[in-house]
C-alpha cells in the first residue's frame, strides 16, 4: 500500500466512513508492516493533522482509536495460569506512533488495546518525569525544563536533548580523572521514567519511583553509582576501570555489560538479571539469562525482567501482588484488599501506554472487580 492510500483510510476511519473491506486493509496493512518506518510517517502525520477529529496531540487519539475493537478486526486471545488470561492483542496502538517512531524497531513495544468501555474516572500512564539533584543540592524538574544546556558540573555540562534523555557531555573533549567526585542524582517519581547518559557513555533506563545517584566525572581507579528501584544499565566497556553499582544488597562490579536491576523495597529481595556479556555480585558470576537474588543463581526470563524499558507490562508467571505491584508505580496508585489478596497468576503482556480502565479491562477477565476512588485501586473477587 501507498503512503497516500494510507493517509486515505486513516481518514475515512475517523471520518466513521470507511467500509467494512476498506478497514479489514487498514487493518491488515498496519499489523503486518508494524516494523516499516514508512508507514509510521505517514500515521504521525495523520495524527498531527487537525482535520482529523481535531486531532494536535497524538496522546489525543487512544479513545477514538480504541474504537478499533468495536469493529471486530481478529484478535488473538492470551491466557492465566490455572485459568491463564489473554488480553486481545488487534493493532499497534495508533495513538503512539509518534513516540515509536523514535526507537529502534527491536524495542517497539506490541500493542494492545481495549474495549472502549466509558468509564467516570481514569488515569493515564507515565511517562519521561524526573527530577535532577546536582552536586550543590540544588534541583532541576527534568519533563519541565527546555532542551539544551540544563547545568554545568566542573567540566562537564548537563544537556537534555530533544528526545527528553538527559547526557553529560565533556566541555573539552578529554575524559578527566577527578581527584575530588562531586555526585548528581537523577530521580523518578511513581509515574515516571527518564533515560540517561553518563560520562563515560554508559546508558541508563530508570523506570518508576528510582533513583541513580553517580559523579560527574569518575575517578581514575573505577566508575561506581548507588541505584534504588530499578534501573536498566549498558555499561561502557573500559578495560581498566570496572563499573561496579550499589543496589539493595548486591554489590555489582562489569566491565562492559548489558544488566537489569531490581531493588524495590516491596519486593522483598535485589534481583540482578543479565543480558549480556558478564557480571560479578557478591563474589558470584552471573552468565546471560541468569540473574541472582537471595544469594542465589538462577535462570531468569530476561525478556519478562526488561519488558518496562520496551514499553511493556510482562505478566508472565506474575502472581496478581506482582502485577498490582507494578501498575501502582506506573499509575501512581494505591492499592488495597479489603478481602484479602486473591491467589491468581497471570501470563501476557499489554503496552504501557494503555490508561488504567483499558489494562483494568484485561485483568477483569480473570473474574477480579476494580474500584477506582482518586488514586486509591479496590481490589475485589
Amino acid at each position: 500500500m501507498q503512503p497516500a492510500d494510507l493517509q486515505r483510510l486513516l481518514e475515512k476511519y475517523f471520518d466513521e466512513t470507511i467500509s467494512e473491506s476498506e478497514f479489514k486493509e487498514l487493518w491488515e496493512t498496519l499489523s503486518e508492516s508494524s516494523h516499516d518506518a514508512v508507514w509510521f510517517k505517514v500515521i504521525e502525520s495523520s495524527l498531527h493533522d487537525k482535520a482529523l477529529h481535531g486531532l494536535s496531540d497524538p496522546t489525543q487519539a487512544a479513545e477514538v482509536l480504541a474504537r478499533l475493537k468495536q469493529n471486530n478486526p481478529p484478535v488473538r486471545k492470551m491466557a492465566t495460569m490455572g485459568r491463564f488470561f489473554k488480553y486481545a492483542a488487534i493493532l499497534l496502538l495508533i495513538a503512539t506512533a509518534a513516540w515509536l517512531w523514535q526507537q529502534p524497531s527491536k524495542q517497539r513495544p506490541p500493542a494492545v488495546i481495549a474495549e472502549n468501555k466509558p468509564v467516570p474516572h481514569d488515569l493515564q500512564p507515565g511517562g519521561d518525569r524526573a527530577m535532577l539533584t546536582l552536586a550543590d543540592g540544588s534541583t532541576i524538574v527534568l519533563d519541565s525544563a527546555a532542551n539544551g544546556q540544563i547545568a554545568k558540573q566542573g567540566s562537564v555540562q548537563v544537556v537534555k536533548l530533544s528526545n527528553g534523555q538527559l547526557q553529560y557531555q565533556l566541555l573539552n573533549g578529554k575524559v578527566p580523572m577527578a581527584t575530588t567526585l562531586q555526585y548528581n542524582t537523577m530521580s523518578t517519581p511513581r509515574g515516571g521514567q527518564y533515560r540517561l547518559t553518563l560520562p563515560d557513555g554508559t546508558l541508563v533506563w530508570l523506570n518508576a519511583e528510582s533513583s541513580i545517584t553517580y559523579p560527574t566525572v569518575f575517578g581514575a581507579a573505577e566508575r561506581s553509582v548507588t541505584v534504588t528501584g530499578e534501573a536498566y544499565l549498558e555499561v561502557a566497556k573500559e578495560k581498566n576501570r570496572p563499573f561496579r553499582v550499589m543496589a539493595g544488597d548486591a554489590n555489582i562490579e562489569v566491565l562492559g555489560t548489558h544488566f537489569n536491576i531490581n531493588a524495590y523495597a516491596n519486593e522483598g529481595h535485589t534481583k540482578t538479571s543479565l543480558l549480556e556479556g558478564s557480571v560479578k555480585i557478591n563474589s558470584r558470576i552471573l552468565e546471560p539469562g541468569q540473574a541472582f537474588a537471595n544469594g542465589e543463581v538462577f535462570q531468569t526470563n530476561v525478556a519478562r525482567d526488561v519488558a518496562w524499558k520496551n514499553g511493556v507490562f510482562n505478566f508472565n508467571d506474575q502472581n496478581l501482588a506482582q502485577v498490582m505491584r507494578q501498575l501502582a508505580r506506573w499509575y501512581n496508585l494505591k492499592v488495597e484488599y479489603p478481602l484479602g489478596v486473591p491467589k491468581k497468576e497471570y501470563g501476557g503482556e499489554m503496552g504501557r501506554n494503555l490508561s488504567l480502565s483499558q489494562v483494568l479491562k484485561g485483568l477483569e477477565s480473570t473474574g477480579l472487580r476494580f474500584e477506582l476512588n482518586e488514586r486509591k485501586l479496590t481490589v475485589k473477587p
